[in-house]
């Protein structure tokens, strides 16, 4: 079944089709086939997305000579696969029969085409009647790059009655903003053969969302994974998308595992060690490759012996009702509370007055609350009083943890800042230190690489925040809190920067690291600040 392109997208967005680089393509052969017999003489290789066949092409090229099987025979017998566009199925097939050598006879030419025309169909995988061609007896082989569609776009999101259907398909594990190309791992995991593998492109933001933190789990519960890999790049010419790679195997937890292999980059290099396989309640698979995205290890390691940021503070985010309860109010340097955005937020530094803004659609040099026109706006009144008291406000999808501390509760957050007020008692300055420190934005690197909107940047939620480690070392916290509050206060920038530095150090030291490890640490955070 073709389903129509809605919200102004094209069909093949909206069908979440993209060509799958052939150096990729590889690379997920090679991991999946890597040590691999077949499990019986009527072993099977699906793709359950195939689009116009690439990797069913390029399995049948690697594959047919190692089992010493003729192509015909190989296209035949063991090539099955699955698409919703018609044209892309056609074209699939025409690949696969052209794989076969030029003096190949016509009756075994005609004989593969039937073969194929019963094997490569046009069908969506997630459907009832999908599951009928696909449930059989087991695949040795699932490979391939599943449609990603953003569940947060217009265009590609899913109706109502379609995410309906991908919740039963999946067991209620797929749900919310998570991305289909996860229902298809899911629903693909479970046809495999026994000691079967998979391998999938995936959205690299699997590695790391909250939203498919179940999806990950309910993996893990079905398959073991083996293999792991992502870049920086964006290696897909026509789709602004980053990826991961993810290789599986059915029933390999029953067996002693080696670590899970790592690559990363557009060069597929590999990292040096595998670690431990991911297990189900893990926070993230992000941590896999970390030193790939650039985290130091000791970010990895750390732990909350001297418990976390949500012990002494509160956070909060807010959202589009308080984003959109502004509208009208905010006016030209008025004479109310300043409005303070992502763009003012520096570290230990707000830049409010001195750069233009946007904000619901208008631009802004100095902007502020007019609160006589919040009347009426139901919550926004207190909404605004909340914010206005002493507090830290931080900002999201930067290269470290930018934020900066609004002692006297002056000014009022527009969304996606954070608030974090301090619980009763704590210090306003050692709450900011500990927030701010490199040992947090390396730790939220770790964690959360790949849920950001640029490569490289750190997103981090409210919960997330208040889960981060507070340091253990009393006066070297207390040394870093001085520290910030002096770059705070700084007159110029180049001050600024030295009390940073001071900070920064003192704060590494806080949170209990010594000679290399806090050298890394602190080469990855002055690198990125």
């Amino acid at each position: 079944m073709r389903r129509a392109a809605r919200g102004g997208v094209s069909q093949r967005k909206a069908q979440g089709a993209h060509y799958t680089p052939e150096p990729l393509v590889a690379h997920l052969i090679g991991e999946a086939t890597r040590g691999w017999k077949p499990s019986s003489p009527a072993w099977k290789l699906v793709d359950p997305a195939c689009g116009s066949g690439n990797f069913l092409v390029a399995a049948a090229r690697e594959l047919a000579p190692r089992v010493r099987e003729p192509m015909a025979r190989f296209l035949a017998a063991r090539v099955h696969g699955v698409d919703i566009d018609p044209v892309a199925v056609k074209l699939a097939r025409a690949s696969l029969l052209a794989m076969l050598p030029a003096r190949t006879a016509s009756a075994t030419r005609a004989k593969v085409a039937r073969a194929l025309a019963r094997h490569v169909v046009e069908l969506d995988a997630l459907s009832p009647k999908a599951a009928r061609f696909l449930d059989s007896d087991g695949f040795d082989l699932i490979l391939g790059n599943p449609p990603f569609l953003n569940q947060l776009e217009k265009g590609t999101a899913a109706t109502r009655a379609r995410a309906g259907e991908i919740a039963v398909a999946t067991g209620g594990a797929v749900k919310r903003y998570a991305d289909l190309a996860v229902a298809f791992l899911l629903t693909s995991l479970p046809r495999l053969a026994p000691g079967g593998r998979l391998a999938f492109v995936m959205p690299q933001s699997f590695l790391s969302t909250g939203d498919a933190r179940g999806a990950r789990d309910a993996a893990l519960g079905l398959a073991s994974l083996r293999a792991i890999w992502s870049c920086r790049e964006s290696i897909f010419e026509d789709a602004n998308v980053r990826v991961c790679a993810v290789a599986f195997e059915r029933d390999g937890a029953r067996r002693k595992s080696s670590g899970v292999r790592r690559a990363f980059g557009a060069d597929f290099r590999a990292l040096r060690g595998s670690v431990a396989a991911p297990r189900p309640g893990d926070e993230s698979w992000a941590t896999l490759l970390a030193d790939g995205f650039g985290a130091p290890r000791a970010a990895v390691t750390q732990r909350t012996e001297g418990g976390a940021i949500g012990d002494i503070a509160f956070a909060t985010a807010d959202f589009r009702d308080q984003y959109y309860g502004l509208r009208g109010a905010i006016v030209e340097d008025g004479a109310g509370p300043r409005l303070v955005t992502t763009k003012h937020i520096d570290l230990a530094h707000c830049a409010w007055g001195s750069c233009d803004i946007r904000a619901l659609g208008e631009k802004f040099a100095r902007p502020t609350i007019a609160r006589e026109r919040l009347d009426g706006v139901k919550g926004m009144h207190a909404w605004l009083d909340a914010r206005l008291v002493p507090k830290i406000l931080v900002a999201t999808q930067t290269r470290v943890i930018e934020a900066w501390v609004d002692a006297r509760g002056e000014a009022a957050p527009l969304v996606p800042l954070i608030t974090v007020t301090p619980r009763d008692g704590v210090d306003i300055w050692k709450l900011a230190a500990a927030v701010a420190s490199p040992v947090v934005a390396a730790r939220a690197l770790a964690l959360y690489a790949g849920s950001a909107m640029s490569a490289g940047a750190i997103k981090l939620s409210a919960k997330q925040l208040l889960a981060m480690p507070l340091p253990t070392d009393a006066a070297a916290w207390r040394a870093s809190a001085a520290h910030f509050k002096s770059a705070s206060n700084a007159r110029s920038a180049d001050a600024r920067a030295s009390a940073l530095t001071e900070f920064a150090e003192a704060s590494c030291a806080a949170h209990g690291l010594r000679g290399g490890e806090l050298r890394e640490v602190m080469e990855f955070w002055t690198s990125r600040v």
